[in-house]
């Protein structure tokens, strides 16, 4: 299968908030002691699941860009119990968006996303413990935190 396009990312991300994001190839690295979040998407016309984990300062960085926060402030509001909603909205917006550039086979619809994996359940939970293929990325953000993308997919049927 192949793998989702770094410049795809790169140039999607890029056109949504205004501001260079470059995605990266990455090789797997140790979780980061950084907070983590999931995003869920379902396969259509498949019925598969993706599951996109990233670090909550890159997502939120990519969200305060988007919403007009500077950098300091986006590191601010990250910082808050529970999310608060400008933010969490505006990172839902960004994983809709990359719904788009997620998967090289079938069309990718967010459907949720969660700050803790036990929240992860069915198809997105299979490909979280087993996934057929993983895609790593390091992503920077013209002027705010950068940080780690992966996107884990199941096997797409031809």
């Amino acid at each position: 299968m192949p793998e989702p396009s770094p410049f795809l990312l790169s140039k999607s991300f890029s056109q949504l908030i205004g501001r260079k994001v470059t995605f990266t190839q990455a090789t797997a690295a140790p979780d980061a002691k950084t907070k983590q979040i999931y995003g869920i998407y379902t396969v259509l016309p498949h019925e598969t699941a993706i599951v996109v984990k990233a670090d909550l300062q890159l997502l939120g960085s990519v969200a305060g860009a988007l919403v007009g926060l500077p950098d300091a402030a986006v590191k601010e509001h990250l910082r808050a119990t529970p999310m608060e909603e400008l933010l969490r909205d505006a990172i839902s917006e960004v994983l809709n968006i990359a719904a788009a550039s997620v998967t090289t086979g079938g069309r990718a619809v967010f459907t949720r996303m969660v700050t803790d994996p036990a929240y992860i359940d069915g198809p997105a939970e299979k490909v979280l413990e087993k996934p057929f293929h993983r895609s790593y990325f390091t992503v920077s953000v013209d002027g705010y935190q950068g940080g780690r993308f992966t996107i884990y997919s199941a096997l797409i049927p031809h």
